[in-house]
């Protein structure tokens, strides 16, 4: 399994993790070096990643830490908002950092597997709509939609 690629958008590190350290506190969790590294090394890395693209990744960079610790960790920060949890057709979990794309959704070729992320105002409006009319106040959404390729055999994104 390759390790993802280091990620070069700026993240504000410390920031991140004083919300983990102020949820971890009020959660009565203990705050502990590991948990801190992990979330260190996810702001390195790009968009989406596994627990066990998270692992490699770490341990090729020096850190040992266990696979369970990395599991419990990612559970705490999509607790904490800072990391939110996806699971797109056929794929195992996937995670991404909240602060790197707010408010985002994917657009997926069933053809190459090309992924692609996008943000519309306009469905951000109807995610607002859609819950004032059922008297709630929108806290997220997702929204994954599937199209096809115009020429499979001339796509760039084919594998």
């Amino acid at each position: 399994m390759t390790p993802p690629e280091v990620h070069t958008n700026h993240v504000d590190v410390e920031e991140l993790k004083n919300r983990f350290a102020s949820f971890l506190q009020e959660q009565r969790y203990r705050n502990t070096s590991e948990r801190m590294r992990i979330l260190e090394r996810i702001a390195e890395l790009p968009g989406h990643f596994t627990a066990d693209q998270l692992y490699v990744y770490m341990h090729t960079h020096g850190d040992k830490v266990s696979r369970a610790t990395i599991y419990s960790t990612l559970e705490l920060l999509t607790q904490c908002n800072l990391v939110i949890r996806h699971r797109f057709e056929g794929d195992s979990m996937k995670y991404e950092l909240t602060s790197r794309l707010p408010n985002h959704d994917h657009l997926f070729c069933v053809d190459c597997g090309r992924m692609v992320e996008f943000c519309a105002p306009q469905l951000q409006e109807l995610v607002r709509y859609v819950a004032r009319q059922y008297a709630l106040s929108p806290v997220r959404h997702s929204l994954q939609i599937f199209a096809r390729c115009p020429n499979f055999v001339e796509c760039p994104h084919r594998p």
